[in-house]
């Protein structure tokens, strides 16, 4: 369902009160809103758990804590050298109607991918021939150097070509 259905969907029913969830003993409410946890815990459940093992820091203590979804991020960021390239954006583009055609009649395949994923990849393999390297870090052209198999051959006769002619050996005096 996309974003604006969904909201849209939200909008026209009447919203419901906020879930209650029990985790063991402890009483969780969600907010799906604000995306908070809500957790609430007793003495006695507090008590339970250290009479089971648990240290006093693996513990949460008595009384209400909450949590909010996605703040680890927020707090510590991704960590260095993390790959975005998950991390899709809108963005209007304005394309040849043959180029836009193109894409959309691939598209249309059986088991194709979308055709907005279809000039997503485009864009990459340019931009990595542009690097000079693919996600493996190799040469895209000596990939496809190494997939041609005239090349191979040709350089396999060029290696053989120079290969010294066999020499006598002398033996060593012992």
């Amino acid at each position: 369902m996309s974003i604006k259905a969904k909201n849209a969907f939200e909008n026209s029913h009447p919203r419901k009160p906020k879930a209650h969830v029990r985790v063991g003993e402890a009483a969780t409410r969600m907010n799906s809103k604000t995306k908070a946890i809500i957790v609430e815990v007793t003495e006695k459940e507090y008590q339970a758990d250290l009479v089971r093992g648990l240290q006093e820091d693996e513990v949460l203590k008595p009384g209400r804590h909450r949590f909010k979804r996605g703040s680890f991020l927020a707090r510590h960021g991704r960590p260095p050298g993390h790959a975005s390239t998950s991390i899709k954006v809108h963005v209007p583009l304005d394309l040849d109607l043959d180029v836009l055609k193109y894409f959309k009649r691939r598209a249309a395949a059986p088991h194709a991918s979308s055709y907005q994923t279809q000039i997503n990849a485009a864009l990459r393999a340019a931009m990595e021939i542009e690097k000079g390297e693919t996600a493996g870090g190799v040469s895209i052209q000596v990939e496809a150097l190494l997939a041609d198999q005239r090349f191979i051959e040709a350089v396999a006769k060029r290696v053989i070509g120079r290969r010294p002619s066999p020499r006598k050996r002398r033996r060593r005096a012992a």
